[in-house]
């Protein structure tokens, strides 16, 4: 299986006091954490179900 790699924006929501990772690439999906590796790992699983949902609706995956 071809491993795909999609840029991530991060930034600080003062609001929320936590950190915001969005994916442009994605339909600018995002998740939030306490701190960078919470967001990191929110947004990998965020990833992982979006190209999921992608794929059961036979839509193309973004590469």
């Amino acid at each position: 299986m071809k491993r795909l790699e999609f840029p991530v924006e991060y930034s600080f929501d003062v609001e929320t006091n936590s950190v915001v990772a969005t994916v442009p690439d994605l339909n600018y999906i995002s998740s939030f954490g306490k701190d960078f590796a919470e967001a990191e790992q929110n947004v990998s699983e965020a990833i992982l179900t979006y190209l999921e949902a992608l794929k059961m609706d036979g839509l193309p995956i973004p590469s």
